[in-house]
């Protein structure tokens, strides 16, 4: 690489950064809570500035026409410019019209659904939507990387979520051709590499059930796919809302559940949206555990390379440049051992609450 041009017009980091579809511009977020517009064709030259954040901004998107910019902050706001000028957009009507190339903001209506409840702002780190499959791959603060439908509009959206890091993702990016997505993680030092297998197949022969760890999970949090009230996942949920002012008799049960019947056939029922049919298949870890561990690399009897990274314990075909996967574990794996014949190989993984799980 050689380089072009060297600007430091902010004080803060540098957290996100995109070129215009068309490639006209470079629009540079900063912790300092503003976003850059640079021109390539004037070497990078300023000309526009988005300053209306209140916060160091996480994430932006380009639309379609490289005419319009949306960003989300440290704050949770979502805002809108004209560009390149960086003028603030308030028009509902203009706004609505955008057609955005890329969606990777994490807070609008948009992505509603892909929010637990009881969630920081923090806890979802990045997404990325794939409009071909109408699908949404996030990263979080629990070492998930889980798939969605796209939009998400509905709170408590159904998703299928795969384990593998043993850390925060920090990052979960679709492939050019949007058939593979790769997530870095950020404590386990690791690149792992998700092949996207249609409903049920894999290159026109029908799939095997999913590897261990691939939890295709269509409901982590709630306890029923209805709800009675916007954004109450359950009956349960939507009890521990009920304020009783008096004590309740047995007299007064047959006008309670008249009053109930009553609600239940004035509200419509709420169904949260069906987990995508495309699924997802890790294919590939970059990494090795290294830097704090040894002894944790062998060769086995058939010439395979076995080691660990993250929560994945990984043989390694060196001829077909593949690898088999063990998903078993739920934390960074720190030591591995191979039985003299070497055709078993023993883990053992961290445990958060003391002590380590083999």
């Amino acid at each position: 690489m050689t380089e072009v041009v060297h600007i430091k017009d902010r004080k803060e980091v540098i957290h996100e950064m995109k070129f215009s579809p068309d490639g006209s511009y470079l629009a540079v977020g900063s912790n300092d809570g503003l976003v850059d517009v640079y021109a390539v064709a004037q070497r990078y030259k300023k000309i526009g500035e988005c300053n209306k954040s209140s916060s160091f901004i996480t994430h932006l998107d380009w639309a379609v026409d490289s005419k319009y910019l949306q960003t989300n902050d440290g704050a949770g706001e979502r805002l809108f410019y004209k560009m390149p000028s960086g003028k603030h957009l308030t028009n509902k009507d203009e706004i609505k019209g955008i057609h955005w190339f890329s969606w990777t903001c994490v807070v609008g209506p948009e992505v509603n659904g892909i929010w637990p409840k009881y969630t920081d702002l923090t806890d979802i780190n990045s997404v990325d939507a794939n409009f071909n499959s109408t699908a949404l791959v996030t990263g979080d603060d629990f070492g998930l990387v889980k798939l969605f439908r796209f939009p998400s509009l509905k709170k408590g959206a159904k998703f299928r979520k795969y384990v593998g890091h043993s850390a925060h993702v920090t990052n979960v990016r679709w492939s050019n051709d949007f058939q593979w997505i790769l997530s870095t993680g950020g404590a386990d030092h690791s690149v792992f590499q998700w092949r996207l297998i249609p409903e049920g197949m894999a290159n026109g022969i029908i799939e095997t059930p999913p590897q261990e760890g691939n939890i295709d999970s269509c409901s982590e949090e709630s306890d029923s796919d209805v709800s009675d009230v916007p954004e109450l996942d359950s009956d349960i949920e939507q009890e521990t809302q009920i304020n009783y002012d008096r004590q309740v008799y047995k007299e007064d049960l047959p006008q309670l559940k008249q009053q109930n019947k009553e609600k239940q056939n004035s509200l419509p029922s709420l169904k949260r949206e069906k987990a995508p049919e495309e699924s997802l298949k890790l294919k590939f870890v970059h990494g090795y555990r290294g830097y704090d561990c040894r002894n944790n690399l062998f060769y086995t009897q058939t010439g395979e390379v076995v080691y660990h990274v993250a929560a994945v314990a990984v043989v390694y075909n060196r001829l077909q440049h593949s690898q088999r996967l063990y998903l078993g574990h739920d934390d960074d794996i720190l030591s591995l051992a191979i039985h003299p014949v070497k055709d078993y190989v023993a883990t053992g993984q961290f445990r958060k609450q003391g002590g380590n799980t083999l």
